[in-house]
C-alpha cells in the first residue's frame, strides 16, 4: 500500500502544469492591472513592455509576441488565480519584483483607480506577498511616480 502511495505521488509531481507559463501568466497580470479601469493609454501599454521585458528578460519581439498571445486568452479568464497558481511558488523577492512592477504600471496615469488597486491587492493575497510589503512596494511606486 506504502508502495501504492508513493507512485501515486511520483506521477502527481511529473504531470505537467495545465496553467500558464510563468511569462504568460506575468503578462496576463500586467494586462489586467493596464484594463482595470477601463482604458488601455498608450503610454500604459509602452510601460506594460518594459516592465515585462524586465520581469521576463525576453526581447523586445517576443514580448509584443506574448502581450499578442495574452490578449487573446484574456477574454477567456475566469479569476486571477490562474495566473497566479505558477507564480506563487516563486521566491518571495520574484513575488515582490512583480507586485511592485504592477504598482508601477497603476501609477503611469498619476491617478491610482480603485479598480486597479484592486486587482493589486488580490494578486498580492494571491501570491502570499505580507500585507506589509503590499503597502511598502506601494508607497515606493508611488513616490517613484510624483518624482
Amino acid at each position: 500500500m506504502l508502495n501504492k502511495l508513493k507512485q501515486l505521488l511520483t506521477l502527481e509531481a511529473q504531470k505537467p502544469s495545465t496553467g500558464p507559463s510563468k511569462d504568460m501568466a506575468m503578462a496576463a497580470l500586467l494586462a489586467e492591472v493596464m484594463l482595470a479601469d477601463g482604458e488601455a493609454s498608450p503610454e500604459e501599454q509602452a510601460r506594460m513592455s518594459q516592465l515585462l521585458q524586465r520581469l521576463t528578460q525576453q526581447t523586445p519581439q517576443e514580448i509584443q509576441q506574448l502581450l499578442a498571445e495574452c490578449l487573446a486568452k484574456q477574454q477567456d479568464v475566469v479569476s486571477l488565480y490562474e495566473f497566479t497558481t505558477e507564480l506563487k511558488n516563486l521566491p518571495i523577492n520574484e513575488r515582490e519584483q512583480l507586485l511592485y512592477s504592477l504598482w508601477q504600471l497603476a501609477f503611469i496615469d498619476a491617478y491610482l483607480d480603485p479598480e486597479e488597486e484592486g486587482v493589486i491587492r488580490q494578486v498580492a493575497d494571491l501570491l502570499y506577498v505580507p500585507h506589509s510589503r503590499f503597502i511598502w512596494l506601494k508607497e515606493q511606486a508611488s513616490q517613484k511616480a510624483t518624482i
